[in-house]
């Protein structure tokens, strides 16, 4: 099939959405489609070496990249992070403008849009009238009231941005047109399925949005030494943004009992990372936490196999890849039960709390710990089934599995199935 892919964010040497936009596009030529992909030139001499690199490669000579750039007083706003959001509109619709002369030539038989993989941003392609697929998105989450004064300038980091993605929802012809035109929209958690829906989106799939390489993944769990007579060793790894709740983390493990022994090393940095001392101490744990600030990629499996427990509450999470990465490598996981945490993390590979109030909520997390240092042998069980868990979501797996599913439950996709039936990795919502 010839495929027509937007990958706004697209770098095989980078993570997150760029890393994400790659794989796409190197899986879907991997199920044999001839790939044309629309991204920016931000990544253009990565990727171009990347290809020449794997020329012998049958997969790279079915990868057609299609740089499109924006106009300059657009990169010259992509400075600053408002400008972010107009260059990639104003790239929307110069990429609309290329794949209209593109399709003419080629005839696609269906449109992926992958990144960005916001909600609210949406895509110009359903203007081609052709099969349209969309995501996994995200965007439909809304932090917790009830834990606000765990994130600094709620009024900026939250009620703004609220206003601005009820406006762009609201007042954007893209995004319900967008939903409307799809013939299936993939959502990377429940409350994003639920806006989908609301904007009129016909047929929603709740899938799992991240994926690993299957070398990241062991052949079998690898056991942690034994609990007694040392410390619980607790991890917290992300960019230290307000969202992903290190001011909570702390706040709860502030109220574990003394008796309990734990160390917490914390890796990442970002724009909050100023607070983080006055946090750890008015958490009193001076003496329980290392702040190694921002680390190396390549040394974060060592941190994940070197720990018992990782611990990240975010507060407004897509779905953080750090928990897949985590479940990899058999560390169990303590987290909020929401957003896509609830949705994508099993209960038997860690302890989701409920959202309650911040200090039911902390305390809640605070006896979970207890608990989990009174009863070392679930920590195991948990790792054990966090493996199990993970191997399902290879890249390769993810794109087949996804594309098999958007396959059946949109015939209008019928030709994204690959040959031979992968992993599940949709249901329908």
């Amino acid at each position: 099939m010839k495929l027509l892919l937007s990958a706004y964010a697209c770098n095989p040497n980078h993570g997150s959405e760029e890393g994400n936009g790659f794989n796409w596009l190197w899986e879907s030529a991997a199920l044999g489609h001839e790939v044309w992909c629309l991204t920016t030139p931000r990544g253009q001499a990565d990727l171009t070496k990347v290809l020449a690199d794997r020329a012998a490669d049958p997969i790279a000579r079915r990868i057609h990249p299609v740089y499109v750039a924006a106009p300059r007083f657009a990169e010259f706003a992509y400075r600053w992070q408002p400008g972010v959001y107009l260059h990639y509109i104003v790239w929307q619709y110069r990429a609309w403008r290329a794949a209209r002369q593109l399709d003419a030539q080629e005839d696609f038989g269906a449109v992926h849009h992958v990144t960005y993989n916001s909600l609210q941003m949406a895509s110009w392609l359903w203007r081609l009238k052709k099969p349209l697929l969309l995501g996994p998105l995200g965007g439909g989450m809304v932090a917790p009231k009830a834990l606000r004064r765990y994130l600094p300038d709620w009024f900026k980091t939250e009620t703004v941005r609220t206003f601005i993605s009820s406006l762009l929802s609201t007042f954007d012809p893209n995004v319900r047109q967008s939903m409307r035109h799809a013939a299936l929209v993939m959502t990377a958690n429940s409350d994003t399925a639920a806006l989908a829906r609301r904007l009129g989106a016909h047929k929603v799939a709740l899938t799992m949005s991240a994926a690993l390489p299957a070398s990241f993944i062991p052949a079998a769990y690898e056991p942690r030494a034994p609990l007694a007579g040392r410390e619980l060793r607790i991890l917290w790894l992300a960019r230290i943004y307000p969202r992903k709740g290190l001011h909570l983390t702390l706040a709860a493990l502030g109220q574990v009992d003394k008796r309990v022994r734990f160390h917490l090393d914390i890796m990442g940095d970002g724009p909050s990372g100023h607070l983080v001392h006055g946090w750890i101490a008015e958490a009193g744990l001076q003496d329980r936490v290392t702040w190694h600030g921002s680390v190396p990629y390549a040394t974060t499996r060592a941190a994940y196999l070197s720990h018992d427990l990782f611990m990240l509450c975010s507060l407004r999470d897509t779905y953080a890849n750090q928990y897949l990465e985590s479940m990899a490598l058999g560390l169990p996981i303590l987290t909020l039960d929401h957003h896509g945490a609830a949705d994508f993390i099993p209960d038997a590979a860690g302890i989701k709390v409920p959202v309650q109030s911040a200090e039911a909520t902390t305390a809640a997390l605070a006896r979970a710990v207890e608990h989990l240092y009174d009863h070392p042998d679930e920590l195991a069980q948990m790792g054990r089934a966090g493996i199990v868990f993970a191997a399902q979501y290879t890249q390769q797996k993810l794109v087949a599995g996804l594309y098999q599913q958007a396959a059946e439950l949109a015939p209008e996709l019928a030709g994204l199935a690959p040959q031979a039936k992968p992993v599940a990795a949709a249901t329908p919502v």
